[in-house]
């Protein structure tokens, strides 16, 4: 870190600091020295943006931006803020994407929702909203929602309009007489749900595919600043409910950290066992979506069946199977009582007794062998370049896992190590799946058993310990949370006023923008039949997709 402080300190700034063990915190003077800041940190060895993340701070005149760039071996990580004008004319700043492929997206994000404009990229289209919010810049301050949704008609004909100019131009723009065309692969392909993939194509063969997402986008970081602290929760948790409880965990931690408030240790062990049963759930699902890709349906339905097992256990704790709302800030928020353990060991025995016949049967699979085996390569220079995390990250090779490089709740008490693969083809991740799988298993097994000793030597109240009380209303300040979510890193970017009883801004990062991005750069050169097992590889949330 000291290596970092003496790169930054050659910048002018308003302050160097130390923010967490693994996160140096500065906000440099002048947004012109943004590039030059940027390459630094790259040639130190930051090779990785995370996202980027802009807060309107109206009555300043100011947008704020907010960019975090991450060492993922070795550990160093930086928060870099700087100013730029708030008026829509002079709301500019230089694009990192020339240095940062996986910037790409995000500041095309930010500039969909704030208005910035990012000089020097090569592609600042809108991207998750519709075209009815296409210059009206949803996330500012002074954006009017009620006038806006009051035309609900005028919208539909914009959205409508859109495809129709879209249709005409790809039918002047392509020779009639070549085997050229553009097919939609969605927004409803069974394979995907609702995303629309533009593929450009000659015959079978793949000229290049810009992917149209935004069909579900929900503006969640717009309903958590309507909500309190607490109420938030269902905003979050909606994320995506393949691993809901993990998100909430993320934005807990965040509230926690502004409220300083320490959570018990019992609610930090219940921490990991929900985070656990979750991602086994998560990943059920994604092996599930990987084989119905391919047109081999049976393994979805074996992971389901066994996925039940694990979904009775949340059920008998929150009284839901999904949509759980299990931890908020202060804890976990319900106490535990003894049959629930029960549920949880039959969880776990359900995995141990099938997960033989599901490696030989669908892990060892020769069609999936034969097939993925040779499609959807991603480097371990690409993890880094194009900010890939989690399965994908650790399928190529990439020992990164925020449950050991950051650890949160009680993971710095668990016996674990990096699960990770060579090849970072598309049969890698479907491995990386499973074996993940088998590790979350043994990590709730050592922390059932440490909760059941501690509650018997009555170290633990179940009853009583699961949470502690926070304010409802927060002082001035923000916090960034990281937690290994089941498809990878979730930071969450909070942001508070003084006495707040809402968040004034929360920015989400999940993985699965990130691995949109990469269709492109996979499939180009393929053929169509290809599209379904790379995209179901890829492990993708619509949820964390469109937010």
């Amino acid at each position: 870190m000291d290596t970092l402080k003496e790169i930054l300190s050659s910048f002018e700034s308003e302050y160097i600091e130390n923010y967490k063990p693994t996160w140096l915190k500065v906000k440099i003077a002048h947004s012109a020295d943004l590039l030059q800041v940027a390459k630094a940190l790259k040639e130190s060895g930051l090779k990785t943006i995370s996202t980027v993340s802009a807060t309107d701070f109206i009555e300043d005149n100011r947008i704020e931006m907010n960019y975090f760039f991450e060492d993922m071996l070795n550990r160093r990580n930086c928060w870099l803020k700087c100013d730029i004008s708030r008026e829509l004319e002079n709301c500019k700043i230089d694009s990192i994407t020339p240095l940062f492929k996986g910037a790409s997206w995000h500041e095309r994000e930010t500039f969909s929702m704030f208005g910035v404009k990012f000089t020097g990229h090569d592609d600042l289209r809108p991207i998750i909203i519709s075209q009815d919010y296409y210059g009206k810049n949803p996330f500012r301050k002074d954006f009017d929602w009620d006038t806006h949704e009051a035309n609900t008609v005028e919208n539909i004909n914009l959205i409508a309009d859109s495809f129709k100019r879209e249709e005409a131009e790809n039918e002047k723009n392509i020779d009639p007489n070549s085997s050229e065309t553009v097919l939609n692969w969605g927004p409803t392909h069974p394979a995907s749900g609702p995303i629309r993939l533009k593929v450009h194509c000659d015959g079978e063969d793949i000229i290049g595919i810009d992917p149209d997402i935004g069909f579900v986008w929900r503006a969640l970081e717009h309903l958590v600043t309507k909500k309190d602290f607490v109420g938030a929760i269902v905003a979050v948790e909606r994320l995506c409910f393949m691993d809901n409880i993990n998100s909430m965990l993320s934005y807990a931690q965040a509230v926690e950290e502004i409220a300083d408030v320490q959570i018990t240790e019992f609610a930090k062990w219940m921490r990991v066992i929900l985070g656990e049963v979750a991602r086994i759930s998560s990943h059920m699902m994604g092996m599930g979506g990987f084989y119905n890709a391919m047109g081999l349906h049976t393994v979805a339905m074996w992971n389901m069946d066994m996925r039940e097992f694990f979904l009775d256990f949340l059920e008998s704790y929150s009284g839901a199977r999904i949509a759980t709302a299990s931890i908020e800030p202060g804890g976990v928020r319900y106490p535990l009582q003894k049959e629930m353990l029960v549920e949880l060991q039959a969880a776990l025995d359900k995995f141990d007794n099938t997960k033989e016949d599901i490696r030989a049967i669908f892990v060892k699979n020769p069609t999936m062998r034969l097939r993925a085996s040779k499609l959807g390569f991603i480097t371990e220079d690409e993890v880094h370049d194009y900010a890939l995390c989690g399965v994908v990250a650790r399928a190529s090779g990439v020992k990164t896992d925020i449950r050991i490089d950051e650890p949160y709740a009680a993971y710095d008490k668990i016996k674990m190590d990096y699960v990770t693969q060579e090849n970072g083809s598309s049969q890698d991740r479907l491995i990386q799946l499973f074996q993940e799988i088998e590790q979350s298993v043994d990590i709730i097994k050592q922390a059932k058993e440490h909760v059941e000793q501690k509650i018997q030597s009555k170290e633990f109240n179940p009853i009583k310990d699961h949470m502690v009380k926070v304010p409802k209303k927060l002082p001035k300040g923000e916090a960034i949370s990281r937690v290994e979510w089941a498809r990878g890193e979730v930071l969450m970017h909070l942001v508070t006023d003084e006495k707040a009883k809402s968040p004034y801004r929360l920015k989400m990062k999940a993985p699965s923008f990130n691995n949109t991005m990469m269709l492109n750069h996979l499939l180009k050169g393929k053929t169509l039949s290809d599209i379904p097992l790379v995209f179901g590889s890829l492990y993708i949330c619509q949820g964390d997709l469109d937010r």
